[in-house]
């Protein structure tokens, strides 16, 4: 197999996260405003990442014209013309790479930006106040995937769980265990 037919085999297969991935094991799926606040995160890293590929691309663009322009001099030693020769080439590669994470960063981009466009907006204020709840939910969880893995919880699991107002009580006859949930104070 020659390296043109491998660069073939490499545009089919992603060089980040999956779609899969992305759409069944990232952090989000836990609330709207959770999954909402994910894709907007990621959205705002992709465009960075393509902006950050936008510059590379242009410098390397202009790199390839200077050292095409010097090699098209007559007053060049045959060392110099080495050199440059191997440095169109590995800027010509370094082009080609470029492309490569463009196509990968677009397709994330359509998933989330499809992900996104299923979800309704929400307002910082709403954010917040769906906060409790979700940390409520993600420590019980968390709670319960330690147990259950490890026959033991954690002092921070517990510590966090009290934070957001639930206390776990022992049943003193069946000794199971019990969430109690308390209010907490309201933050201004």
């Amino acid at each position: 197999m020659n390296i043109d037919e491998l660069r073939e085999k490499m545009k089919n297969v992603p060089f980040g996260n999956s779609v899969f991935q992305n759409t069944y094991f990232t952090a989000g799926k836990e609330t709207p405003e959770r999954r909402y606040r994910h894709c907007i995160l990621q959205i705002s890293g992709i465009l960075s990442s393509l902006e950050e590929c936008k510059f590379r691309r242009r410098r390397l663009e202009i790199d390839i014209e200077e050292i095409n322009e010097k090699l098209k001099s007559d007053t060049i030693n045959k060392f110099d013309k080495m050199r440059l020769e191997v440095d169109l080439e590995e800027k010509q590669l370094g082009l080609e790479n470029e492309l490569k994470l463009i196509d990968d960063t677009m397709i994330e981009f359509v998933t989330y930006e499809k992900e996104l466009s299923s979800i309704p907006d929400f307002t910082r204020e709403e954010f917040e106040n769906s906060e409790l709840k979700y940390w409520k939910t993600r420590l019980i969880d968390d709670f319960r995937r330690e147990f259950v893995s490890t026959g033991s919880v954690s002092s921070a699991t517990i510590q966090s769980l009290e934070d957001v107002g639930i206390f776990i009580l022992r049943d003193k006859d069946t000794k199971e265990l019990i969430f109690q949930e308390h209010d907490l104070k309201k933050i201004e």
